[in-house]
């Protein structure tokens, strides 16, 4: 009866000292470091006691009495996947290509006009046209300019989202197949 007794309060003292890292006194370092910046682990008497009235199988009965954890465990807080998702995201990517090919088009076709635009101004020029004609052309010629930075803004941005909606359906294919 003693010996059980005197085995618990060893085991207890030892799951105690488990926990504050082997050492005796929470403020003291739980190792040393030699000239060599080795760490040398420190052991106080008490521990020492303890494993040796357990013995080897104090260690395993120490890690068998610690406390369960008394944190929840994580949950995933998103919503799960479905197939809906990634069919989204195909119907996504579809429109991006879509709208990637109208801005294409779009571009094309202002670029056309700018051509037009600097011929007809070249051709005022030297036919010596009026300032208010030659100021016109430059108008237009200014317009097309800005029509092509936008359609270019626009191919950028749609191409942007084009890759998002890639990388979205790939993560949403993985989440559903480990599920």
């Amino acid at each position: 009866m003693r010996i059980a007794l005197l085995l618990l309060m060893a085991s207890n003292l030892l799951n105690y000292l488990l926990q504050s890292k082997g050492t005796d006194f929470k403020s003291v370092p739980a190792y040393k470091e030699d000239a060599m910046k080795r760490r040398l682990w420190t052991i106080g008497g008490t521990t020492l006691l303890g494993l040796a009235l357990l013995g080897s199988s104090g260690v395993s009965h120490a890690q068998e009495t610690t406390p369960p954890s008394t944190t929840p465990p994580v949950t995933n807080t998103a919503p799960p996947v479905t197939q809906g998702d990634v069919r989204k995201d195909t119907q996504d990517i579809r429109q991006d290509r879509k709208d990637i090919r109208q801005n294409k088009r779009d571009l094309r076709e202002d670029r056309r006009e700018r051509r037009q635009d600097l011929r007809e101004l070249g051709e005022d020029r030297r036919e010596g046209a009026s300032k208010a004609e030659l100021t016109k052309d430059r108008e237009k010629l200014r317009k097309d300019n800005q029509d092509i930075r936008q359609d270019k803004q626009d191919l950028r941005k749609d191409r942007r989202d084009l890759r998002e909606d890639h990388k979205e359906r790939r993560h949403d294919r993985r989440a559903a197949h480990d599920k």
